[in-house]
């Protein structure tokens, strides 16, 4: 009965994939066909309209994938519209780069320009409607939060905003519990969640929720987050976790550096213009500087002069404490403000790319004075280093400037075990999407100075 009605739920939902899937690509191939395919020298006839539809689908798929436009219950509606509309936008563009080369000429964009605006109206209703059936087929889950201590408690606090997905009814200090007790309270949840629980109380309390089909979500440890990248392999008929630091192939990384170069001398020249605007903003504001220099940390604790655009008044950390932004910091001057809020203080960065001191995808280098601080009550913090520092990584793409630096180290972590060209690309293209997030830039705490919680 379960097995029928999961079933009867994933197909539903996979109706309302391929349902949203033939309507975009349909879309283009109609304008493709009535449109474009006229006036190109040659037209395409049965076989090359065919080829044409399948091209118009993989696109279309291949980004709604990055920037998890299907992702039906698991994210927010509005990241959901977010995801849809910018895979809409992608796809347009890549469509309209395709006719423009049949052609040999520029082609009128009008007709996917008017598609693009259409098409996002109904990509957003899709959305509302999808999300509002699966939480109908997907009652809320009767949960249960099981935690080591205080600070992984604060970490689990989110659930209890995420209504939709989960109720929680009970909450438990497995410090203060046996697992008798904890095997017999699991009974009749439909979900667990363990954060900051001891490895013995924890795999019992897996092992009995996969026996007992209750489903379990576990916030992972940092080693268990390095054991995961481990290669598998077979040792004496045994398998094996094969655990070792960040190497990657020399093929890789001279194609990452090829790729570093190319691309940030591409961006310089496009994004010249927005430099030299946020250049003359600054000094007309203030008469101060323009850049902002600060050693940071790249591979293996090397130091390095980061170059940015000043924000913050001349002089911000004139008492000599290292500090990060914070909500609302008076540091921050006007100009400042609108240049972070529209991430152009990043921009000269492209320089230290060129120049060999960051790439763009890596874990982001961090100050030695803030870096200490961090690595005093977490030594693993000093693991990121395995790699370039990057522009962006996990840690940009999947949390925000105040994330913990525990949760950082774990991110970071995922970038180093599961390095490749795919994997960078695919981070880059998700950063565009956060561009147009604003809660990605908050700042810590009036009583903090790092991103770590007292």
């Amino acid at each position: 009965m379960m097995n029928k009605r999961y079933l009867r739920e994933k197909s539903i939902l996979y109706l309302f994939k391929v349902a949203i899937t033939l309507l975009m690509t349909g879309s283009i191939f109609l304008i493709w066909f009535f449109y474009y395919n006229p006036i190109i020298k040659l037209p395409f006839y049965e076989k090359g309209h065919y080829l044409m539809t399948v091209v118009f689908t993989a696109i279309y798929l291949v980004f709604t994938r990055i920037y998890g436009g299907f992702m039906v219950g698991t994210a927010s509606v509005l990241d959901l519209i977010f995801s849809q509309i910018i895979a809409t936008g992608f796809t347009v563009g890549s469509s309209y780069a395709i006719f423009t080369l049949l052609s040999y000429k520029l082609v009128n964009p009008i007709p996917l320009i008017i598609f693009f605006f259409a098409f996002s109206v109904v990509a957003a209703l899709w959305c509302l409607v999808a999300d509002k059936v699966y939480f109908k087929l997907h009652k809320a889950k009767k949960t249960i939060v099981i935690f080591g201590n205080k600070e992984s408690y604060e970490s689990l606090k989110g659930i209890k905003g995420m209504t939709k997905r989960f109720v929680v009814e009970e909450t438990y200090d497995c410090e203060k519990t046996t697992l008798e007790f904890l095997f017999d309270k699991v009974n009749g949840f439909d979900a667990v969640f363990m954060c900051g629980v001891p490895s013995d109380y924890r795999n019992e309390i897996l092992k009995y929720c996969i026996a007992n089909n209750i489903a379990c979500f576990i916030k992972p440890k940092i080693s268990d987050t390095i054991i995961r990248g481990g290669k598998t392999i077979q040792m004496m008929n045994v398998p094996v976790y094969r655990c070792k630091r960040g190497d990657t192939g020399l093929i890789y990384l001279a194609m990452k550096r090829f790729f570093d170069v190319v691309l940030s001398l591409i961006a310089i020249v496009i994004s010249s213009p927005f430099m030299l605007v946020t250049a003359l903003a600054i000094k007309l504001y203030d008469g101060g500087k323009v850049f902002y220099r600060q050693v940071r940390l790249t591979k293996d604790a090397k130091e390095f002069e980061v170059i940015k655009f000043r924000s913050m008044i001349q002089d911000a950390e004139k008492d000599g404490v290292a500090r990060l932004a914070k909500d609302g910091d008076s540091r921050i001057t006007p100009v400042g403000k609108i240049i972070r809020m529209l991430r152009l203080d990043e921009l000269p960065q492209l320089f230290n790319i060129l120049k060999g001191d960051m790439s763009f995808v890596g874990p982001r280098p961090e100050r030695p004075e803030i870096a200490k601080q961090y690595e005093k009550d977490m030594p693993e913090f000093a693991l990121r280093l395995q790699v370039k520092a990057g522009l962006t990584g996990y840690a940009q793409v999947y949390g925000k400037y105040n994330t913990p630096p525990y949760d950082k180290v774990q991110m970071d972590l995922m970038y180093v075990a599961n390095q490749s060209i795919i994997e960078d690309l695919k981070l880059m293209l998700m950063t565009f999407k956060i561009l147009f997030i604003p809660s990605s830039t908050e700042g810590v705490s009036d009583d903090q100075t790092t991103a770590k919680k007292d």
